[in-house]
């Protein structure tokens, strides 16, 4: 989905959910998108980050032209790459070092099984910067899958990690933080929730408050 009337809004909940791993970063140079979708997460990244480069990936090259040529999609330029490949493919050959990392990549309905495997997430971590930090919007049906998907957060990430649901919505948002951040209270959270907040027209407090009810307060200080 993507509001006509204004692009860069994000349209839909779970990507405003996605968004909130900036609360934690510092502002990011480069960024890799797995995952065109309607071009929503495009134009708020092109809109807020003018000056970073965008790396957007999508195995549709028929869906990517088409949504360029009802112009949904902002034109590539010097920042901006569309790269059409198998999401698989490109990172297992990508070798530029990102400051975040968005994947929104689905396979029918679910979120592919190679996505939520200890060796993807790896090189996931090897294509982060060491101030960068990966979010996952996921619809995962197997409980089983989801666990196993937990403990190699948990474990490539060294505990540095988020899991929450988005209310509403069957997806979950998973963070990976690669960024060493000083330790942080709710306080200042808060003010970055709200200052970011007004910047992006996003309800970043909610995120927190999502984010807060699934995670203990220990947790949260360690990022």
């Amino acid at each position: 989905m993507i509001n006509l009337d204004s692009p860069a809004k994000l349209a839909l909940k779970n990507l405003e959910y996605l968004a909130g791993i900036l609360l934690f970063i510092p502002e990011p140079e480069n960024i890799l998108l797995l995952g065109t979708g309607g071009g929503s997460l495009v134009h708020f990244l092109c809109f807020h980050y003018p000056n970073s480069h965008l790396s957007a990936v999508d195995i549709d090259a028929d869906l990517v032209k088409i949504m360029h040529q009802k112009m949904l999609l902002p034109k590539a330029n010097s920042l901006l790459a569309y790269v059409i490949d198998d999401a698989d493919h490109y990172l297992r050959t990508c070798t530029k070092r990102f400051d975040l990392i968005l994947v929104d990549i689905f396979a029918g309905t679910q979120s592919p099984g190679w996505l939520l495997e200890l060796p993807s997430m790896s090189q996931f971590y090897t294509l982060l910067s060491d101030q960068g930090a990966i979010a996952y919007n996921l619809l995962i049906e197997s409980e089983h899958s989801f666990q196993l998907f937990h403990r190699y957060l948990k474990q490539v990430f060294n505990h540095k990690s988020l899991l929450f649901p988005v209310g509403g919505f069957d997806n979950t948002v998973a963070y990976g933080l690669r960024y060493q951040t000083a330790q942080r209270d709710m306080p200042w959270y808060t003010q970055q929730a709200l200052t970011l907040g007004e910047s992006h027209d996003i309800d970043y407090m909610a995120v927190l408050s999502a984010i807060y009810d699934a995670n203990s307060t220990t947790k949260l200080g360690l990022i």
